[in-house]
């Protein structure tokens, strides 16, 4: 497997994991670093992309665009759970 089709599969992953919690999540295959757009379906103005890229140690993470991690491709809860409080609604107390 190449990189990038591993990085496809953990976005693959993460976009199926996030759709299960109420989100809705696209790939863009179509840039040469792919990403993941998640979307809030109750709030759609709150949005972010997340990256996928390997660490200094060659482990597969999850990054915010502004070069930030977010988490291990193998803990899709935490990653979840970080993913879902940037993206909630104040509003509607989520």
């Amino acid at each position: 497997m190449t990189d990038q089709e591993e990085r496809l599969a953990h976005l693959e992953r993460l976009a199926d994991e996030l759709e299960q919690q109420g989100f809705r999540a696209e790939l863009n295959r179509k840039v040469a670093a792919p990403c993941l757009r998640v979307v809030n379906a109750e709030s759609p103005a709150l949005n972010e992309r997340v990256l996928c890229h390997q660490a200094d140690d060659g482990s597969w993470v999850f990054w915010w665009p502004w070069k930030q991690p977010i988490g291990s491709v193998d803990d899709l809860a935490v990653v979840i759970g970080k993913i879902a409080a940037v993206l909630r609604s104040v509003e509607s107390g989520e």
